[in-house]
């Protein structure tokens, strides 16, 4: 297998003290988090397989706490969970500077909703921003603000979070100004979540998503297996946090307006917006009454009036949902298809050289080397070869 790409995605928040993430996920993940923010009880979801309830036995972070997650088999995520009292983060500001802000790839910044401090929040998030922007100008933003369970019942519209979000926009458009550097593209994305609740999956989801090497590729044969299987979406997910990947067809995080021509024609415009996470959090939940009584989950299928749905592994390392709502589709189908793409999925997934399996996708494809010996050759077959 090849080394894996390393990025460097630095997590922090603020709520009277703070905490520090950091790590690297084949990729490399610098993080900082201020306490109070619940950025360890939110780790520990996500990695950990805690619920939300297990979370209240989480004691304070003391200095540098360091683990490492394997994601994706070929990806690391070293994690560096940090004490954020005021005194740390302004060391990170200040002698860290250089070695904490340099060479990100994400910032994960996370807010405590509930906190009376909002303007000294902001103070602390402007310096950071601008230490990010002045170290590692391409680098991605992230805001998540949490707690929200905490307040959504005497704010059902979330009218606070919307004025937080708004806050924050402006103060990343005036370090944008104030800096004037044309390398600085990445907008900054806002987060409402909690970890009561399926918002975490969505967030960490669209996180994780843009750091995954060869992205469009796997995209792209997801979309391809759709077709194949008659489906209205193909959905992938890693094996262990159940975090989405990518999905086929129209891009992750997309308006309903700009789904693709499939998934408009099969009704996808009518499906709930959260599916995704929703799933994310119930086979989470499953997997550790699965684990409890000692058993193992190894997938899903099913057959309705209206729709055919597996959820199987797809590689060592992830599973993969298809979804079809033509009647003449059969779960047995699906399940031989995504057998016989196995294979191949790893491949590309884990070499940045393709040198075995015929590929037509992969051959177009600039993410990837392609060496495939006898691609010319007609009689071998592809693995996208439309079939006879």
């Amino acid at each position: 297998m090849s080394t894996p790409a390393r990025k460097k995605v630095l997590l922090m928040g603020k709520s009277g003290q703070s905490d520090l993430v950091s790590g690297l996920l084949g990729i490399q993940l610098t993080a900082i988090f201020l306490a109070g923010s619940g950025k360890t009880s939110m780790r520990s979801v996500i990695f950990s397989n805690y619920t939300a309830r297990d979370t209240r036995r989480l004691g304070a972070t003391i200095d540098v706490e360091q683990s490492a997650v394997r994601f994706l088999g070929g990806l690391v995520l070293n994690l560096w969970d940090c004490g954020g009292q005021n005194a740390f983060v302004d060391n990170y500001l200040s002698s860290q500077k250089d070695t904490i802000f340099s060479n990100v790839a994400v910032l994960i910044y996370v807010f405590d909703i509930t906190s009376n401090e909002w303007d000294g929040d902001l103070r602390y998030f402007e310096d950071i921003l601008f230490a990010l922007r002045e170290n590692s100008p391409e680098a991605g933003v992230w805001v998540l603000i949490n707690k929200m369970d905490l307040i959504d019942k005497e704010d059902p519209q979330r009218k606070k979070f919307k004025e937080r979000k708004a806050d924050l926009m402006r103060v990343d458009h005036s370090v944008r100004e104030e800096l004037k550097d044309e390398t600085i593209k990445e907008v900054l994305r806002c987060f409402p979540t909690s970890i009561w609740d399926e918002s975490l999956y969505k967030a960490w989801s669209s996180i994780i998503h843009t750091l995954i090497p060869n992205i469009s590729l796997i995209t792209s044969h997801l979309t391809y297996l759709r077709d194949l299987c008659l489906g209205v979406e193909a959905v992938l997910f890693e094996a262990d946090t159940f975090l989405v990947i990518a999905k086929s067809g129209s891009p992750l995080d997309c308006d309903p307006s700009d789904l693709d021509a499939v998934e408009i024609d099969n009704g996808a415009r009518e499906l709930d917006q959260q599916r995704f996470e929703k799933i994310s959090e119930i086979v989470k939940g499953f997997k550790k009454t699965c684990s409890r009584n000692h058993e193992q989950y190894h997938g899903f299928e099913a057959k309705f009036n209206d729709c055919t749905i597996i959820l199987e592994p797809l590689t060592k390392n992830t599973y993969i949902m298809i979804v079809s709502v033509d009647p003449r589709v059969e779960t047995g189908a699906l399940l031989y298809n995504v057998h016989q793409s196995s294979a191949h999925m790893v491949e590309f997934a884990t070499k940045h050289t393709l040198e075995v399996q015929k590929c037509g996708i992969c051959r177009n494809n600039k993410e990837l080397k392609y060496d495939v010996q006898g691609d010319e050759d007609d009689s071998i077959p592809a693995w996208d070869d439309p079939l006879p």
